[in-house]
């Protein structure tokens, strides 16, 4: 007679295979009644855990993996390279993969991670990631796994990110104290968290010097659209505002461009900010006032986190967010600088 499988179980209690899976590790994500039914079904059909299974994974492969959406943007770039040089450090390789933002191509690349027996994965997840789909692939496998940068409402797991509240603050409150009256927010996927986190905290600096953000001044962007294309939207509804903030430094650069190939002189004729602290931001032309990513640090502790959970796979979730930090450059404060030599825009 054939010994039921977790398929089994799954099938005839009405869950899938990765909530029975979870059950077995009793994981806090799954609800009482949930785990009741679930073993309950386990205990009718005659379901026995298969332990030896089980504890094949406790015989590392000493690989680590990786899934970030895209290594274009340099912010990225720095976070990939100091999450390989840590997982080098502490003697693990690092397998590395690209979703380009697509939730289905993501998945696959799980799929592929987990089969590849990797010990750990920091994942940066896709937009549009549920946590369904998390629970199928990584929650399945038992694989420990921290996020970075994104989180996803509904899930619990490590996460790791800046401190995007804390920096649109900033930039808030710097834009305030130079007098604006009128701010825009250019760029970034409508309902990443990333994006709502760095409005939320802008919103909250502007509003304590009496500025506000108007809904129509707040435009997220479509998959493949730039600063300058996000700007062309901005200019359309009518004049220029004194200051625009973008998403991050990929938008900002093509924001600088948009304004100039337009005869409006980025830093005087109105203030731009930005997010991330790419190294490129300094060089810019006026250098760019943005806030502090820290890619390095994001990593090193995205890196620490994953290693720890090796150890202690019962630990409850944690959430690292570094120190927000605003360097300010011309961008923003030429603008106050010299507030006669601005000139009118249409």
């Amino acid at each position: 007679m054939r010994r039921p499988t977790i398929n089994d179980v799954a099938a005839d209690c009405g869950v899938s295979k990765a909530t029975v899976s979870l059950v077995l590790r009793d994981s806090p994500q799954i609800g009482k009644a949930t785990k009741q039914r679930v073993r309950e079904s386990m205990a009718r059909l005659g379901y026995v855990y298969n332990r030896r299974a089980a504890d094949m994974r406790t015989d590392r492969s000493r690989t680590l993996g990786l899934v970030a959406t895209d290594v274009r943007n340099p912010y990225f770039a720095e976070l990939m390279m100091a999450i390989e040089e840590a997982a080098s450090k502490a003697g693990y390789t690092l397998l590395q993969g690209f979703s380009r933002d697509e939730a289905p191509r993501q998945r696959q690349l799980l799929e592929a991670m987990v089969e590849h027996r990797i010990d750990g994965l920091v994942l940066l997840p896709a937009h549009g990631s549920r946590p369904e789909d998390l629970l199928e692939t990584l929650g399945a496998a038992s694989l420990p796994h921290v996020l970075i940068t994104r989180s996803i409402r509904g899930y619990e797991s490590d996460y790791v990110g800046a401190d995007n509240v804390r920096s649109g603050q900033l930039v808030g409150e710097h834009l305030s104290s130079l007098g604006v009256s009128t701010v825009a927010f250019l760029g970034g996927a409508k309902g990443s968290s990333s994006r709502n986190d760095r409005v939320k905290g802008l919103r909250s600096g502007l509003r304590r010097g009496g500025v506000t953000l108007p809904p129509e001044l707040s435009l997220s962007a479509t998959r493949g659209e730039g600063g300058a294309s996000v700007l062309d939207g901005l200019l359309a509804r009518g004049k220029c505002p004194d200051a625009i903030v973008a998403y991050n430094d990929m938008y900002a650069f093509g924001i600088l461009n948009g304004l100039r190939s337009r005869g409006i002189i980025p830093g005087r004729d109105v203030a731009v900010s930005s997010f991330d602290d790419v190294p490129d931001a300094v060089h810019q032309e006026p250098p760019l006032t943005s806030a502090a990513g820290h890619p390095e640090l994001v990593g090193a502790e995205a890196t620490r986190l994953l290693l720890e959970r090796f150890e202690d796979h019962d630990r409850l979730p944690q959430t690292v967010l570094i120190d927000a930090e605003l360097p300010l450059r011309t961008s923003t404060t030429a603008w106050a600088a010299r507030p006669v030599a601005r000139r009118p825009t249409e």
